[in-house]
């Protein structure tokens, strides 16, 4: 059965594409009123729009998840508009520079963490105020890579911060469970989505190693997701019908991890 989010109201970052786009547009069908917040300020726009236009609320909001004071600002209008927050969508990442571990330069190193996993902790505590009023559920987009599989070469820094996010969220969930928030990971594997317009590989031929992975890379429907199928996954983790689940992570990659892991 289907889970109601009607009169809750849920906050999305990287939301105007996507899973992050996807998780919006489930959540809005389920009758939740939906943030979403990117940098992509028309995206922001084009994602609301459709929203709306199938009957649904929901927020543009415009900001960098990098960001405090931006991210502070965005949980403020959230307030003001509508008066409560319920659920949190951890979606906004890059994959960033693959590189050579003696050419990954620190500024790109830093630039991929603070995207993906400062950008985790920084959303949950802006959101925490809201969150502690009456509970809440929040999911954050991991990956396979860095906690099942370990394929791309030079994929250090995007594979230690999508790790960093798995083990953000089981220390932050014992915390949080005192005020009934829960906290949970979905590791996709590979999703149809725009994410390569943010990845830049870089002098990648000398260290990449020969590997034969076997026939049938996706083993359950033979294909890589769309961005719905992992939506779902993401609406069950927020809804009442996992309220005894927190600090879990949850693989959606139709078992290709297990024969490539």
């Amino acid at each position: 059965m289907e889970q109601s989010f009607s009169g809750r109201v849920a906050l999305v970052t990287g939301g105007s594409s996507g899973i992050g786009r996807g998780a919006a547009l489930e959540l809005a069908r389920l009758g939740a009123r939906v943030a979403v917040l990117s940098f992509d300020a028309d995206r922001n726009t084009e994602t609301v729009a459709e929203i709306e236009a199938a009957g649904g609320a929901a927020l543009p909001i415009a900001a960098d998840v990098t960001r405090p004071d931006e991210l502070a600002d965005a949980v403020a209008l959230i307030d003001r508009e509508w008066g409560r927050l319920d659920h949190v969508v951890i979606s906004a990442g890059k994959n960033g520079v693959f590189a050579p571990l003696d050419q990954l330069t620190l500024a790109e190193w830093n630039d991929t963490l603070a995207t993906n996993l400062t950008s985790t902790f920084l959303t949950t505590q802006a959101a925490l105020p809201l969150l502690r009023r009456a509970g809440g559920s929040i999911v954050i987009i991991s990956s396979v890579n860095g906690n099942r599989t370990f394929r791309f070469p030079g994929a250090v820094a995007y594979s230690t911060s999508k790790a960093g996010q798995v083990t953000f969220a089981k220390m932050v969930a014992v915390e949080l469970a005192q005020y009934g928030i829960r906290i949970n990971v979905v590791c996709p594997g590979a999703v149809r989505t725009n994410i390569g317009e943010a990845t830049h590989p870089r002098d990648l031929e000398r260290i990449t190693w020969p590997v034969e992975f076997p026939r049938g890379a996706y083993p359950l429907g033979g294909r890589q997701a769309e961005p719905t199928q992992i939506a779902r996954v993401i609406t069950f983790l927020l809804s009442d019908a996992a309220d005894y689940v927190t600090g879990t992570e949850v693989y959606a990659d139709a078992a290709t991890s297990l024969i490539h892991g």
